[in-house]
């Protein structure tokens, strides 16, 4: 870590401050790219499933292309997401040449994360092991977020797929294999909280210590954009006894000290998110259409890299109005995405600074650690 570090901080909290008061661009950090909205599951907090299934997905060429923009020349995180994203056929073709254009077009990026309900077990496997190693090579780790609302039928149920657990299981247990071998490759746990796993998050991250895996555990979030489940309210809403749990849950002092849990737990006793947040900024989402987004929970496209390039968009009189209100959205004041924060931090500066002050030095370290942040202060 830097030794000047408050420094840097400073000088970042006063330009995001400009930044956010002119609309002006940065350069963007990490990217989330939802390559299909197809999946297996039937998820009850999640409605990605009922899309049509000729819904045009960008091919791998155009998400190359994409991806070798200019705008990206500082990228360091990239989320590949879905839908299930191992549905696509081409996906190696897709990470083998996100891995060539780390060479000239992607020089600073460090991990690819997956999302994946972790189903197609075989796939999965054989897809890790085919493109490990170039990754490696070029310096790029992977990351694997599997999602996990319960150990055992409770996670079929929600999942609504039978035998989904026994499956997802398998396939941590082959990744834990290939990790042997790759110790780059990371391995966690994605969980949303419901009324339906209130009662399974501590079996959930039992789980996770035994197996070696990191978690996240965050509540559902109801939005018209990423999972299209605004309906689904009545269906998923935790009651005040269940909110209890959830705050008791966060309060155990058996996790690890992180930003996003302290930020929960004044959440379940306000109501009110207070994190900050970098999309649009250093940050965004681009739908497998090729939409663009500032947010993945905000419906505000910016246009698509199909027709306009990408810098254009980041640039548009879109984004910037956007720049210019985030955080006083309607949806900001309770968004519990969980991760965005990693590209927040060090960011917007005044929040992380306002830790290293109030902290005690091993525990900000630990939680720049635990959030992989130093890759943000070369």
């Amino acid at each position: 870590m830097k030794s000047n570090l408050p420094l840097h901080l400073a000088f970042r909290a006063l330009r995001y401050r400009y930044l956010k008061s002119t609309g002006r661009p940065a350069q963007p950090e990490a990217l989330s790219i939802e390559i299909t909205r197809r999946c297996i599951a039937r998820c009850v907090m999640c409605n990605i499933w009922q899309v049509p299934d000729d819904l045009p997905e960008l091919s791998v060429n155009e998400w190359l292309d994409v991806l070798g923009s200019p705008a990206l020349s500082e990228l360091k995180e990239l989320d590949v997401t879905g839908g299930e994203p191992f549905l696509r056929d081409d996906l190696v073709q897709l990470l083998l040449g996100i891995g060539r254009l780390k060479a000239d077009r992607l020089p600073h990026l460090r991990s690819i994360a997956i999302t994946t309900n972790g189903f197609l077990t075989q796939k999965i496997l054989d897809e890790v092991n085919a493109v490990i190693t170039p990754l490696e090579q070029a310096g790029i780790s992977l990351v694997f977020a599997c999602g996990m609302d319960a150990v055992g039928e409770v996670h079929d149920r929600i999942r609504n797929f039978t035998g989904g657990w026994n499956r997802l299981k398998t396939t941590i247990e082959g990744l834990k294999k290939i990790r042997e071998q790759h110790p780059s490759l990371v391995i966690g746990i994605k969980t949303t909280v419901t009324r339906h796993n209130i009662n399974e998050l501590e079996k959930i991250c039992q789980y996770a210590e035994e197996q070696g895996l990191f978690t996240i555990v965050s509540p559902y979030i109801l939005t018209a954009n990423r999972y299209a489940n605004l309906e689904q309210e009545d269906l998923l809403a935790l009651s005040s006894t269940d909110r209890e749990k959830l705050r008791v849950f966060y309060a155990s002092p058996q996790f690890r000290w992180s930003y996003y849990r302290e930020e929960l737990l004044r959440f379940l006793e306000t109501g009110r998110m207070g994190k900050p947040c970098s999309a649009g900024f250093n940050y965004f989402f681009i739908r497998s259409t090729g939409e663009v987004y500032s947010c993945p929970i905000i419906a505000a496209p910016l246009g698509n890299v199909t027709r306009t390039p990408l810098e254009e968009l980041i640039r548009s009189t879109a984004a910037a109005r956007f720049r210019r209100s985030v955080s006083n959205f309607t949806e900001c004041a309770t968004c519990t995405e969980p991760g965005l924060e990693r590209y927040a931090l060090p960011f917007e500066g005044s929040h992380y600074l306002r830790l290293y002050f109030t902290m005690s030095h091993k525990d900000f370290l630990t939680l720049h650690d635990h959030l992989g942040l130093e890759k943000y202060f070369p």
